[in-house]
């Protein structure tokens, strides 16, 4: 911004500010708001808060288009802060929206923004999101223009604070929401505090070329507007010249001097037409340029055959001007400029080259916002859309102040499992924004969560209604499955001991019978109910002693089983034949199933332990035998004579 625009502003009046068109029928309650503020500043001793109020103020009416309830918010915060007025008063003398915003501009100056250069993106994501209406985001973001204007009032640690932020944060939403003055001015306020020498440079030598630089556009323009007029259309022809920022990008990209930029400035064909012979028409006057001017085949760039996924069409091409210096010419219609500059080409996504995605309709419709002034409903719609677009994601702060994203209806548990398996797994609870909450509580956008663990935590089946992530649903089971395993290991130890105490030998028809007297559909569930202490340990002895149900002969058979196993597992006889040409073929009985005799049976090549022998309906063989069917082979229990 030049010196008699600050001037300007430097002597701006309430009453000058209440000129613009949008306060209409609203200013005697804002003299009132200004008369507040203005008591309180005078017992602050604070004069320099009127001057940021007026200035602020003119951004969000001028450069954003913004209504009467913006202007009213950033009044009366500070007597908000100062709790000078209550809530409660604020909404009955000023309206519900004027509060709402308020609290709003609140919960974004207690972010702690400390790690925004890491997390830029995600911070970007929740200032979007953090208030439900969007006004918030722009007013602070005016505030944040002003910040930039009067840096040099500010403390060194203080600017470096405030640059970093508007570089890492503001510039970037500036651009997404198709404030482009804004975002300009931003960016060359930035350059001009960090890079002064170089920013001086350039500007030196913009200021130095300009007459030049206008003869040559002139005369550059000359031939075309002949031709267009000779040839019947109705056209305007406006010409640009880049930023010193945008410059000095181009030179570190190039890697070139400036006097070797060739793209300094563009010349922008703006076409009156109907919407039925537009693309036509553009093409026609492409081809009147290009027989005037050498073209550059690789700079051609036609939006207008296939438009980009914003919705921005436009013909780009670079010519052979005067001198041989190249030229960029723009064409496109009325129409086309239009879309373009209401932000639905999403200037943001035209640079980098994003896909569109659900939020190019917000941003449309925030810059149809801030170019037509709605009606405090309509603003409301608005902001209703936006809450509904950002419904699937919140953003949650750590205790270090990093920011995580997360899905919106998530739990405390789920945001556990998140940042670690292991955290997860042993989670009791945490503390939210100071105060402590259970593993079931569903987190908020901007909330600060402090995970608490205890080694004693273990996971339990009440958790698998309590996550809500698929992904951590599969930890959680995973978590479960391991649980499940170490208190199998911890049972069959306490039963193994029992029974060597009672003198009898821990063999599988033994196990079995225990499983079968307690109800047990498995060797694993008897195993856990014992290692969970669910099941008695003094009813092993009466299980023992219950005679074995069956015949004579099927009791024979059960006897000679554990020598027959045994006879396998020291090496003197195959139980299970794997292969028919080999004997001796080593293998070992899967822990997860136990397979015994008469059970349907497969082998499998294990990595480190050898060829293990598993039940087909073990819960683990569908993973096995889909992951790594060519580590699987048929196997058959050896007949018993």
């Amino acid at each position: 911004m030049n010196t008699d625009t600050e001037n300007a502003f430097e002597e701006m009046t309430l009453e000058k500010l209440l000129d613009y068109e949008q306060l209409n029928g609203e200013r005697t309650l804002l003299r009132k708001a200004f008369a507040a503020m203005l008591n309180q500043s005078a017992r602050d001793e604070d004069s320099g808060y009127a001057q940021m109020v007026l200035e602020t103020s003119s951004i969000l009416l001028g450069d954003m288009n913004l209504g009467p309830e913006s202007v009213k918010c950033l009044i009366l915060k500070n007597i908000a802060d100062k709790k000078v007025l209550s809530d409660e008063t604020i909404e009955n003398e000023f309206g519900k929206p004027v509060r709402i915003l308020i609290e709003g501009l609140h919960k974004l100056e207690r972010l702690d923004t400390t790690k925004y250069s890491t997390n830029a993106e995600n911070f970007i994501g929740l200032l979007l999101t953090l208030s439900d209406d969007i006004r918030v985001l722009l007013i602070r973001l005016g505030m944040r223009l002003y910040d930039m204007r009067h840096l040099t009032e500010y403390s060194a640690e203080k600017q470096g604070v405030i640059i970093g932020e508007t570089q890492a944060l503001y510039i970037p939403i500036a651009h997404r929401l198709g404030l482009y003055r804004i975002k300009n001015e931003l960016e060359d306020r930035v350059m001009r505090f960090i890079e002064p020498h170089t920013y001086a440079v350039i500007d030196t030598k913009l200021r130095d070329t300009k007459t030049d630089r206008d003869q040559y556009t002139a005369e550059f323009i000359k031939p075309i507007e002949r031709q267009l007029i000779e040839n019947g259309f109705d056209c305007e022809l406006k010409s640009r010249v880049k930023s010193i920022p945008s410059i000095r990008r181009k030179m570190a990209t190039q890697k070139v001097d400036f006097e070797k930029v060739y793209d300094l400035f563009a010349i922008r064909v703006i076409l009156n037409t109907t919407v039925e012979n537009d693309a036509a028409d553009c093409w026609k006057i492409y081809s009147l340029v290009t027989d005037i001017y050498t073209p550059n085949p690789r700079r051609l760039r036609d939006w207008i055959s296939f438009p980009k996924s914003t919705g921005y069409e436009s013909l780009h091409t670079t010519v052979i001007g005067q001198e041989g210096r190249w030229v960029e010419v723009q064409i496109r219609t009325r129409r086309m400029d239009e879309v373009a500059e209401k932000g639905y080409a999403a200037h943001w996504k035209y640079k980098t080259g994003n896909k569109a995605q659900s939020r190019d309709s917000l941003y449309a419709g925030i810059r149809e916002l801030l170019e037509k002034p709605l009606q405090s409903s309509q603003e409301k719609t608005v902001s209703r859309e936006k809450k509904a677009l950002y419904t699937d994601e919140i953003f949650i702060f750590t205790p270090k102040g990093d920011l995580k994203k997360l899905k919106n209806g998530y739990s405390v548990l789920d945001f556990a499992f998140e940042i670690h398996s292991e955290i997860g797994s042993t989670c009791t609870g945490a503390i939210v924004n100071g105060k402590m909450v259970p593993l079931k509580h569903i987190l908020q956008n901007g909330d600060m969560v402090k995970i608490l663990t205890s080694k004693t935590q273990k996971p339990n089946p009440g958790w698998l209604e309590i996550v809500k992530s698929p992904r951590n649903l599969a930890r959680v089971k995973h978590a479960l499955k391991m649980e499940a395993y170490k208190e199998a290991d911890f049972g069959k130890e306490i039963i193994k001991n029992k029974v060597t105490q009672l003198g009898y030998d821990f063999t599988d028809p033994l196990i079995n019978k225990l499983a079968a007297y307690f109800g047990c559909e498995s060797i694993m569930e008897l195993y856990q109910r014992f290692g969970e202490g669910k099941a008695d340990l003094s009813k092993i002895k009466k299980a023992l002693l219950v005679p074995d149900p069956g015949s004579v002969t099927s009791q024979l058979k059960e006897e000679t089983f554990p020598e027959q196993i045994s006879g396998v597992m020291a090496g003197k006889e195959d139980f299970v034949i794997i292969d028919p040409k080999i004997k001796s073929l080593h293998y070992q009985f899967a822990r997860c199933c136990n397979p015994v005799q008469g059970n349907s049976i497969f082998a499998f090549v294990s990595v480190s332990q050898g060829i293990k022998i598993h039940k087909t309906t073990c819960t683990n063989a569908h993973q096995l035998i889909t992951r790594y069917p060519y580590r699987v082979l048929e196997a058959r229990w050896k007949e018993i004579p």
